[in-house]
């Protein structure tokens, strides 16, 4: 079992959106397996657990992860035109980190660097924080991407630099579109940057000199000699000389892409990459090695023997230009308030007139401490400065509400008891004895955290009136860097190489092993970035234009704008950002809600539910927990029998006791081994019981690793989350050496504790610092477990409707969760153009039926048409349809395959027949021009029908397609889903079904799970690596298979060991397919 709050683009459950990005690794490099984690919180003795980079990138054995010593410079030499891998796939791309180029700059002995990557400051924090870890000074610049060439310019101090910005940012805006720059002319470039910056005029803008320095004034325009040991240098260096006014100054570069020469062919497949050509097709225009790499003073010297002036005039350049990217971020706007009222006491008075509603139903007790606890909050909120934070959060709630628009706060806000008398999260954090520091403290650098989980479709409306409230200039979303995974690795590697593309998409997905070559490059693309994206749902807020700062660029999705930096750049900068995050389960939550006041009138208001419904609990313990929210997934549902919830708090520990992956071998996690009666309940300290007494002894929350470090050690609660972010990605040994010294310090002086006890304590806290899930999102994230699960019990058609209504979300396709709500009792009526909507309906509370929105090859708009034609009143035949709804020949057809049009008396191969001239019909022709009549055709049997709702609908209304064989499986001996649990635990059996999806967890050691479903419910199959190599392609691309395994169900959850696959006879005709590693 893996535990970790680590976010991922491979999976995505309910709609919750995870970014990519970087990830912590322990234990040399590896991820921890569950062995090592199992032991270390069992507290069984073991080697110590090593913190090492965070980076999760290949290891390139030539570029160390540490800086080494400075090298001495026999000649001083400043680079000032390198790029790095933030030009992403640009012609002139680099293949090396700005981190890795400083090493690199540090250990030549270079006096400067200079990072100038295409049309943004995209890896400037990275650059700058790097720099000056080892006191390099640092040039900031950009090759501007004009027409005729790219314009490399450099900034002359803090004021180049925001107006070079700024320049960038309206280049990118624009455009109007991502990835695509509009520059102004030449003049009124010079006049946007007014003497702040340096244009460095290379060959390729030879013929133009003169207008440059027209433009820019001869002070401001340098000429860049390049030194890369191509011949051409020769003929480019005089091409050069001879160009534009005398006295111009000169400098020597090397335009290094890469920080070696190891990855300098790298960097050359990335270039011919961003021409869209293959590397044999680009070399005319490539560097022989690819790209040049960087150089010391004394190679540049002898590579170009009279070039000391010129070297030494970079050198002067540099001095003159390089500043420290120490950035005055702007302040967040001020928020307006009533007369009278500045922030912070607007806020007393909200937190005052909300707080007595929202703690009028709580114990006069609770109401006590909470009043106590939010004078202390608003008192740090003021000392902090923070107000004006809390009633911009506090307005975006509001908006929502007053949209209807479902949202709630989760996070470390929940922590907080402001934030729930603002009515900002749903967590009353007293009872829940939620530490606020880790929210909020006076010893934490920039403001708090707070994320808004809004519905997914409609988070839309939310960004938008960010930007209507603050305007485009002072507002945009946080970027997302998204980098080279293996299937898209794999894939551009053949695509640089010259691979015909169904040959790179075989090997991308998995078909077939790629060759070597394409493997290696594959290996090395692995990691890069590769283009910039949108993060789940960061937003900056400024009072000045961002621009100031940071570029600003339109994102690939309508009316999005994104600053250049992800969350951790913009952090490090003091840029204060928002998260509006979209929550699948919470759209589903609104349709639900609307759903049971259509069929019964009822009002479900979900903050009065009731939290200890033994029904509800009960459900959940037979694992019957499909679509329900964060707790379907196959580990979730395999520890649902072990955990046996009866209470919320048991949901809240569900919650955080699976995150994405597996329980390996039968592992039982020592919380369950507790709980379960098998392992006494025991402490490494009597101190630890307050801290770990309701999860019996097992640190499960991340808070209370800081509880920990507060009852063991004494750490005041600031202090304590120090401890928490000192071990969060960017791990520092010297802090965490001083925070070991002094956790073993506190341990003996608060509370006498030993060393060899101080010790189990640390390397606890050190191993699960990775794995820990905030109990504060487990507390947010178990109201939606209940309330969904709530739904599911007591309403299940509306609870699969909503489900429907809110695709894509979560494990499972619409077919799983229909033949769900058929297994529980529900009428499922197929599509029908003169009842069904564009979406699912409710016809009651046990009937259902399906939406136009299924049917392949109709398309959204047509089926708004449909549904407002049939508003109208009712359609009378096909022709009348086709005009009304105004539709083509292929949209009749489509809807003529998935049986729509069985209300006008002609079954699918009838309506086909007519459909190509009934579909000519239009209005204000006269009806009836278009009649035809179909003549007697074969009719299509039940296993026909059930292929063609599959193939035209992907969902069977009227049964599950292996109920069409199941007569032939029994005659194999062939097990159902619901027999798995009267089969003797270790049988070898054989099970069938249509396989729903397949996972492989980067912590699952290779080992494959599939997840499959039978007329009678669901199987959980682990495929072995061994077995998966044998049979990949039948694993991989199989919709339906016969599986024999051995029975794994003594934990009261049923699971498949396979070690023999076969095929399904007619499978590929029972599912349109599966969702796959998600």
């Amino acid at each position: 079992m893996v535990f970790s709050c680590i976010k991922s683009n491979t999976h995505s459950t309910h709609g919750i959106e995870y970014a990519y990005d970087k990830r912590v690794r322990f234990n040399g490099g590896k991820a921890l397996s569950w062995a090592q984690l199992e032991r270390i919180l069992s507290g069984r003795p073991g080697p110590a657990v090593v913190p090492v980079d965070r980076l999760e990138r290949p290891s390139r054995p030539s570029q160390s992860s540490s800086v080494g010593p400075r090298g001495l410079a026999a000649i001083p030499f400043a680079e000032l035109h390198a790029v790095s891998t933030y030009s992403f796939l640009s012609d002139t791309g680099g293949a090396s980190e700005p981190e890795e180029l400083v090493a690199r700059a540090h250990e030549l002995g270079l006096s400067a660097l200079g990072l100038l990557d295409r049309d943004g400051f995209y890896g400037a924090v990275k650059f700058a924080e790097a720099a000056a870890e080892v006191g390099m000074p640092t040039v900031f610049g950009a090759e501007l991407g004009l027409s005729h060439a790219p314009l490399p310019v450099i900034a002359r101090g803090p004021e180049g630099y925001r107006r070079l910005s700024h320049l960038m940012a309206d280049a990118h805006m624009a455009s109007g579109e991502k990835g695509v720059v509009h520059y102004p002319p030449l003049p009124a470039m010079a006049e946007a940057l007014a003497g702040t910056c340096v244009v460095l005029a290379g060959w390729r803008w030879a013929d133009h000199l003169d207008e440059l320095v027209e433009c820019f004034g001869a002070a401001n325009v340098v000429k860049e000699y390049e030194a890369t040991m191509v011949p051409e240098d020769a003929d480019h260096h005089a091409l050069l000389r001879a160009a534009g006014p005398p006295g111009l100054r000169e400098i020597l570069t090397t335009a290094p892409g890469a920080a070696t020469r190891d990855v300098a062919r790298l960097a050359g497949a990335k270039r011919a990459l961003g021409r869209r050509e293959t590397i044999g097709a680009a070399s005319a225009d490539l560097h022989p090695m690819g790209a040049p790499w960087l150089r010391s003073g004394e190679q540049l010297a002898a590579m170009v023997p009279d070039g000391a002036e010129l070297i030494a005039a970079a050198v002067e350049l540099a001095e003159e230009c390089a500043f420290t990217l120490d950035l005055v971020a702007p302040e967040l706007p001020r928020f307006p308030t009533p007369e009278g009222h500045d922030e912070m006491s607007w806020l007393t008075h909200l937190v005052a007139e909300r707080g007595r509603q929202r703690y009028a139903s709580r114990p006069a007790d609770l109401q006590e401490q909470a009043l106590k606890q939010i004078e202390r909050e608003l008192r740090i909120i003021e000392q902090l400065g923070f107000p004006g934070y809390f009633l911009i959060v506090n307005d975006l709630v509001d908006f929502c509400r007053e949209s209807n628009i479902l949202c709630q706060g989760r996070g470390s806000a929940a922590n907080s008891a402001v934030c729930f008398a603002l009515g900002i999260t749903n967590v009353e954090p007293i009872g829940a004895q939620l530490l606020f520091e880790r929210f909020l403290s006076p010893d934490r650098d920039g403001p708090p955290d707070i994320d808004i989980d809004i519905e997914s479709g409609r988070r839309e409306e939310v960004i938008q009136y960010v930007y209507r409230t603050y305007g485009r200039d002072n507002a945009a979303q946080v970027a997302n860097v998204i980098t080279y995974r293996t299937k898209g690795a794999v894939r551009d590697a053949a695509r640089a190489l010259g691979y015909p593309q169904g040959a790179a998409d075989a090997w991308s997905k998995g078909l077939a092993e790629p060759p070597e070559r394409v493997a290696e490059l594959a290996a090395q693309l692995k990691g890069q970035p590769r283009h910039l994206g949108i993060h789940s749902g960061g937003m900056v807020i400024c009072d000045r234009p961002i621009a100031d700062v940071v570029p600003v660029e339109w994102a690939r999705m309508e009316g999005r704008s994104v600053v250049q930096w992800d969350k951790d750049d913009c952090a490090a900068a003091g840029l204060v950002k928002f998260d509006l995050l979209g929550l699948g389960m919470l759209e589903a939550l609104h349709h639900m809600i609307d759903l049971v006041r259509e069929t019964t009138g009822r009002e479900v208001r979900l903050w009065e539910l009731s939290l200890d419904d033994a029904a509800v609990y009960q459900m959940l313990s037979r694992a019957d927990a499909i679509g329900v929210f964060q707790v379907e997934s196959r580990a979730q549902m395999n520890t649902l029998p072990r955990l046996k919830p009866r209470r919320f708090f048991d949901l809240v520990v569900e919650v955080a006791l699976i995150r994405p992956g597996p329980i390996q071998g039968g592992s039982v996690h020592p919380y369950l081994r507790r709980r379960d009666g098998r392992e006494p309940v025991t402490y490494d300290h009597p101190v630890l019981e307050r801290s770990l007494g309701k999860t019996l002894g097992i640190p499960l929350f991340q808070e209370q690793l800081m509880q920990i470090a507060v009852d063991a050690a004494g750490f005041t609660g600031a202090e304590a989350d120090s401890l928490r972010r000192a071990m969060g990605s960017k791990r520092s040994p010297a802090k965490m050496a001083a925070l070991k010294a002094r956790f073993f310090s506190g341990c003996w002086a608060t509370n006498s504790i030993e060393q060899d006890v101080a010790e189990s304590l640390w390397q606890k806290i050190v191993a699960f610092a990775a794995y820990g899930f905030p109990e504060s999102h487990s507390q947010s994230f178990a109201s939606l477990v209940y309330f969904s699960a709530w739904f599911k019990h007591y309403y299940p058609a509306e609870f699969c409707v909503g489900l429907l209504r809110a695709q894509p979300m979560g494990f499972y396709s619409p077919q799983s969760l229909i033949q769900d709500a058929r297994r529980h009792g529900i009428t499922v009526l197929p599509v029908d153009v003169n009842e069904s909507g564009v979406e699912a309906r409710c016809i009651d509370s046990g009937t259902i039926r399906v939406g136009l929105n299924l049917i392949k090859g109709l398309g959204g708009k047509a089926a708004e048409r449909i549904e407002a034609a049939q508003a109208v009143r009712p359609f009378t035949d096909i022709p009348d349809l086709s005009r009304r709804a105004d539709l083509t020949v292929e949209h009749v057809e489509a809807l003529a395959r998935a049986g729509a049009l069985g209300c006008f008396g002609v079954d699918r191969r009838q309506a086909l027949w007519q459909s190509g001239v009934a579909a000519t019909e239009r209005e204000g022709m006269l009806p009836g021009l278009s009649a035809i009549s179909a003549p007697a055709l074969p009719g299509m049997n039940s296993f026909e029908l059930m292929a063609a709702d599959i193939a035209a609908t992907g969902v069977t209304p009227g049964l599950m397609p292996v109920e069409m064989v199941r007569a032939h499986l029994d005659s194999l001996n062939i097990v159902p889903a619901n027999g798995l649990m009267r089969v003797p635990d270790g049988t070898r059996i054989r099970i069938a079904g249509v396989v729903t999806h397949r996972q492989r967890p980067t912590t699952a050691a290779g080992v494959t799970f599939l997840g499959m479903e039978d007329e009678t419910g669901l199987m959980n199959v682990v495929i072995p690596t061994g077995l998966w190599k044998r049979q990949k392609l039948l694993a991989r691309t199989a919709k339906a298979l016969i599986v024999r395994g051995i029975v794994e169900n003594a934990s009261g959850a049923a699971s498949i060991l396979a070690d023999k696959l076969e095929p399904l006879d007619m499978g590929e005709w029972l599912s349109r397919g599966s969702r796959d590693f998600r």
